[in-house]
């Protein structure tokens, strides 16, 4: 569940504009550079559940003044995601948004001035998350994203590279160390690519949550 809103003045950023920011932006979240750790299942569906919308905006005025037409476009971008991922991926996301918002600045030649810039991470609580329409709750977005590996007979028949293991949950590839995200569990040392699959995986299995 990665919901990107893009607001911008109305004719700021043509059709070339916005698929290029579209592309780069998705590029960073679900991109190929993922196929070797994620498995195809789950990164087709994270995929699928990753949109970008544009939002035109007529009259666009700061405190300084209306935007003028000849100037850099101010942009306000919204990302909305279940609350209980919001804060472990928010700098990441705000730092990637950012790259591509200056990529596309360099193309056009473009000067970003201060506060013309906002990019804000969102998070839905559980319950209000309205996955196809349903009330459901982040671990129903994580289930839902990891299913189709999950049901895959031979998940657990990957090789894998001494100290790596695959995350239960949604099959990312794990490097084990210090600053690993890790479960004990039936004795196995289970490691996790975030918080929330680890968390998510716990309370499915019936054993506590780790503090």
């Amino acid at each position: 569940m990665n919901l990107i809103e893009i607001r911008c003045p109305c004719g700021a950023l043509d059709a070339e504009n916005r698929a290029l920011l579209a592309g780069d932006i998705t590029a960073g979240l679900v991109g190929d550079h993922m196929a070797d750790d994620v498995p195809e299942e789950t990164l087709a569906r994270a995929r699928a559940m990753t949109h970008v919308g544009f939002c035109q905006l007529d009259d666009w005025t700061t405190g300084a003044g209306p935007w003028r037409h000849d100037s850099t476009p101010p942009l306000w971008i919204t990302m909305t995601v279940p609350e209980l991922w919001r804060e472990e991926m928010a700098g990441y996301v705000i730092g990637w948004i950012r790259r591509a918002v200056r990529r596309m600045d360099a193309r056009n030649g473009w000067k970003r001035s201060i506060g013309d810039l906002w990019i804000n991470v969102t998070g839905v609580g559980d319950g209000s998350i309205g996955l196809d329409g349903k009330p459901a709750t982040s671990d129903d977005v994580v289930s839902v994203m990891s299913e189709e590996f999950r049901a895959k007979a031979d998940a657990g028949k990957i090789v894998l590279p001494e100290g790596v293991v695959v995350d239960p949950m949604c099959g990312m590839k794990v490097k084990l160390g210090r600053r690993a995200i890790t479960l004990e569990h039936d004795g196995r040392t289970l490691g996790f690519c975030a918080t929330n699959c680890r968390d998510a995986y716990a309370r499915r299995e019936g054993i506590p949550v780790p503090a």
